[in-house]
Parts: C-alpha cells; structure tokens; sequence
C-alpha cells in the first residue's frame, strides 16, 4: 500500500492567511519565466482572456498587458482584495468578478482563452469535470484559443521536499490521457525567498510538517521548481 500524501494547509492558508499565498506568489518564479513562455505559445493579443481562481493576481499583472480584455475569477473576497492591490498599476485593468468555476457568470461562447493557473489539478473528479464543461462552454470555438493550465510539474526539488512527485505525476497524467490536454512545456524555474526562515515559516505553513522538517534540516531560502504548461483546444 502506498504511503498517505503528506498533510498540506493550502486550502486552510486560502481561507485564513492570503498574506501566506501573497509571500509564497511573490517567492515563485521571481524572473516571470512562466508568463514568459506562456505568451509565447497562447495567443492573448485582441482576445478576450478569462483566468479561474486568478488569486493574487499574480498573472493578472503580467498577462493583462497582453490581452484585449482580461476577466480575472475568484471566489475567496480575501484574495479579491490581493487582486485588486497587485493590478492597482496595471495599464489594462483586469475585471475581477466574484465566482466559482463550475457556474461561471459568463455567457456562452463570449471568451477566446481561459487560464487556470494550480487549481485544476487539485480538483476533485466531479468538481474538475464540471469545472472543465463550464469552461468548454463559454469559450468561443475557433482555432487560436482553448484553456491552458499551469501546473506543478512533478520532478523538482520543491516537489520531492513536499514528497508528492509521484502523487502528482499521476494527476498530470489524467488530464493528458483523460481531459483532452498536451503538455506543451515544462519550464525550469525556481522558488526563491529572502531568507531560509521566511522559506520556512511560508512553506511549512502551505506544505506541512514534510516540507518542514526537511527545511530544518538542510535550510535554504532557493527550491529548484518545474511548471507544466498544459493546453486543450476549444
């Protein structure tokens, strides 16, 4: 029998503590590299883009600029607020609406790209087949566009100090062999805090006593981390 996934608080710092999911979004992939290469394989300019759970508003910042129209989605009114401060210098701003990707306050066939940046994934299957009908719904058919999903790539030090490489390879795999999506990318970056302390403090908080433990024993404020790039057309 397989060991238990390590116990993970992402949920509870999401309902809790946004200054957590704020330290842990300003530490991930410092250079933009994911954006970077998302823009050089999805087709943003003119179109309308729809992020799910945009959170922080990390990509919002960076991908907005790039859009014609960016429509930003999120449940938790915490992380609205954190949206709203990182996009406040954003040229093209974004519109945050309040929702949930199973019921989407969309109309139908009205969006060129949906970006869903870790929340996929970590779906449950009912909830994530929902969740991906909703979207195949209000997108516009036509070549160019489709969803694209950023994810944790399972073989990177960060995913091996969380101990669930193996867990999460599986996952990625079921979106490729069952939902539809390819994996255009995997993007070689880094997490990177300013001190091992505060590595620790924001990522034994999100990854548990796993992560926690090996971060007291070897400290360090650099992970070396992978992101998926995954795509389906629409």
């Amino acid at each position: 029998m397989n060991d238990p996934a390590p116990k993970e608080n992402w949920i509870r710092a999401y309902r809790e503590a946004p200054e957590i999911f704020d330290a842990f979004s300003r530490a991930e992939d410092p250079a933009g590299l994911v954006a970077r290469r998302l823009l050089a394989h999805a087709h943003l300019e003119n179109c309308k883009v729809l992020e799910l759970g945009c959170g922080t508003g990390r990509y919002m910042r960076e991908l907005a600029p790039h859009a014609g129209t960016y429509i930003g989605i999120e449940p938790s009114p915490n992380m609205m607020a954190l949206a709203r401060t990182t996009t406040l210098k954003v040229a093209t701003q974004p519109l945050l609406l309040r929702g949930r990707g199973e019921s989407l306050p969309i109309q139908t066939g009205r969006v060129d790209v949906i970006l869903a940046a870790w929340v996929v994934v970590n779906l449950r299957e009912e909830v994530r087949d929902r969740v991906l009908k909703e979207a195949l719904r209000v997108l516009r058919p036509g070549p160019g566009g489709g969803i694209w999903l950023l994810e944790n790539h399972w073989d990177s030090q960060f995913q091996r100090y969380r101990g669930r490489g193996a867990e999460d390879e599986l996952r990625l795999r079921h979106l490729i062999d069952r939902d539809g999506f390819r994996m255009v990318e995997v993007v070689a970056t880094e997490l990177r805090f300013p001190t091992s302390s505060e590595a620790e403090r924001v990522l034994g908080y999100l990854c548990g006593d796993t992560m926690l433990n090996r971060l007291r024993r070897n400290p360090t404020c650099v992970l070396e981390h992978r992101v998926a790039l995954l795509h389906r057309p629409a």
